[in-house]
């Protein structure tokens, strides 16, 4: 019974997701690069519609009847700016929750998880004094297959700072839309079937890093433990 319920909710929401894609697409046909930023704001909002559908959409659909060099002007236009400025203004989303709530969480719940606020203090401090932040975030955000969320949750949880966050998130937005884009031109009309396999990518990825967090947790924990019992007789 159980099974049976979960099964039609998860069909019911298969459903409006794939309702609200093709609505996005429409918007992205009817009114060019306006539909193309409402589509991908909507799209950092809501995790589980594919993104990389709407940025092939738009090079495919936004393109069509034109000649090369406008073709590439759009796409460089209307696909890659505004995609990557959309996708900016988006990431704060989860960026500013994660930037919120995340010290809290990990005051509280961090002994669990392996970590504590001294910790995250001091990576998010050695992060500023270097580039590796930057280079992270950067190739994070240009690689199409990298959940774009999970970017700005772990940003936001180690509290980069925001105009750093903005300038590099934008920057490597701008490869990851113009990739797209150019997909969809080249594709052509098989753009959805493409972009539910980069999807598929994406949410094999999403699976790969949440198990790497579980192991590292799971590692971190156990270390300690044996340090726990390798302090306490030398104590008594």
């Amino acid at each position: 019974m159980i099974i049976d319920v979960l099964f039609v909710w998860l069909h019911t929401i298969d459903l409006w997701i794939e309702g609200l894609l093709q609505l996005i697409i429409l918007w992205v046909q009817t009114l060019g690069p306006v539909g193309v930023f409402a589509g991908v704001m909507i799209e950092t909002l809501i995790a589980p519609i594919p993104s990389p559908v709407i940025m092939m959409a738009a090079g495919f659909l936004l393109t069509q009847g034109q000649p090369l060099h406008i073709q590439l002007l759009i796409i460089t236009v209307d696909v890659m700016l505004i995609g990557a400025l959309a996708s900016t203004i988006g990431s704060f989303f989860g960026y500013g929750i994660a930037y919120i709530g995340g010290y809290p969480v990990i005051k509280r719940y961090g002994k669990y998880l392996g970590t504590s606020i001294e910790e995250v203090e001091y990576m998010r401090q050695r992060f500023e004094k270097s580039s590796r932040d930057e280079t992270f975030l950067f190739v994070a955000r240009a690689v199409p297959i990298i959940p774009l969320s999970v970017v700005s949750i772990v940003a936001g949880a180690i509290r980069m700072d925001g105009k750093r966050f903005a300038l590099v998130t934008f920057l490597g937005a701008l490869p990851r839309c113009l990739i797209l884009g150019l997909a969809g031109l080249f594709v052509g009309a098989a753009f959805t079937q493409l972009g539910e396999m980069i999807d598929l990518l994406e949410t094999i990825t999403l699976l790969l890093l949440i198990l790497f967090i579980v192991v590292f947790i799971v590692f971190r924990l156990v270390l300690r433990r044996k340090a726990r019992g390798i302090t306490k007789p030398a104590s008594e």
